[in-house]
C-alpha cells in the first residue's frame, strides 16, 4: 500500500502569530511523528504572493526524512517556487510529472496559472497514463456549486477540463483552493481538500470566511484501488 498526505493552500505568512503559520507548523509536526510515502502540497503556499522568504521557511519546516512534492497554485509564483524548492520537490521547471506505482500513475500538473493548459490535458490522456491513475491539481476541474468561489474564482477552461478528464484514464483527482471539504462523483471522483488558513462556505453566494481547523487529507492506494479521507488535527 502507498499512503499519501495532501495538504493544499496554507497561505503561510511572514509573522510569528499568523494563524497559517502556526497551524502548518502542527501539520508538519504531525507529518514528523506519522511519516509516510508521500507528502504533497497542491499549492497557495505563502500568503504574501510568491514570496521566497515563506518558501525558504516552509521547506526548513518539512521533516527531512518526508518525500515530498509541491505544485502552484495562483497564489504562486512558478519561478520562485523552484527556485527554492528545487527540480527534486518540484519535479522539474514546468511542474507536471508523473510518479509510477506498481498498478498506477500520480499524475501532476500545474493550473496555477488559472487555467489547465491544453498541452496539460493532452498529457492526461496519453496511453501511457494507466487505468485507474490518480491526477494531483490546484483546482477543481468541475463546476460544484453555484457559489463564491465558483462564480469568481473557477478555473477558466473548465468546461474542457472535466471532459478531457473524462476522456483519459484518471478515476481521481484531488485538489483544493475552494477552502472546503467536498467531493463529487461524476465520471471520476474529484476530492477538494480544505485549507489549514482559513474556511470558505461552499454555497454562500457572497464570500463566508470562518476561521481555520487543520487539515489533512490521508490518501491510501492499494493496487488499483484509491480510498481518502480528511484528518482534522
Amino acid at each position: 500500500m502507498t499512503t499519501i498526505y495532501q495538504i493544499t493552500d496554507t497561505h503561510v505568512g511572514l509573522e510569528d502569530d499568523n494563524v497559517a503559520r502556526k497551524n502548518f507548523l502542527v501539520l508538519m509536526d504531525y507529518v514528523s511523528q506519522n511519516p509516510v510515502d508521500f507528502l504533497l502540497i497542491t499549492g497557495d503556499l505563502p500568503n504574501v504572493d510568491g514570496s521566497t522568504e515563506i518558501y525558504a521557511w516552509m521547506k526548513s519546516k518539512i521533516p527531512a526524512a518526508q518525500k515530498t512534492y509541491v505544485i502552484p497554485g495562483n497564489h504562486d509564483y512558478s519561478d520562485n517556487l523552484f527556485q527554492v524548492f528545487g527540480e527534486e520537490i518540484c519535479g522539474n521547471k514546468d511542474f507536471v510529472f508523473t510518479i509510477q506505482l506498481e498498478s498506477i500513475d500520480l499524475v501532476f500538473t500545474n493550473t496555477g496559472s488559472t487555467n489547465f493548459p491544453e498541452s496539460q490535458l493532452a498529457y492526461l490522456q496519453r496511453p501511457e497514463v494507466r487505468e485507474h491513475s490518480v491526477l494531483f491539481t490546484h483546482f477543481p476541474t468541475k463546476k460544484i456549486s453555484d457559489g463564491f468561489m465558483d462564480r469568481n474564482y473557477p478555473l477558466q477552461n473548465i468546461d474542457a477540463t472535466d471532459k478531457a478528464i473524462r476522456a483519459s484514464n484518471i478515476d481521481h483527482v484531488f485538489c483544493g483552493h475552494f477552502h472546503t471539504e467536498f467531493m463529487v462523483e461524476d465520471g471520476y471522483k474529484l476530492n477538494v481538500t480544505p485549507s489549514p488558513a482559513f474556511e470558505v462556505e461552499l454555497h454562500a453566494i457572497k464570500a463566508k470566511i470562518t476561521s481555520p481547523r487543520i487539515p489533512i487529507r490521508e490518501i491510501n492506494i492499494q493496487g488499483t484501488t484509491t480510498t481518502s479521507s480528511v484528518i482534522y488535527l
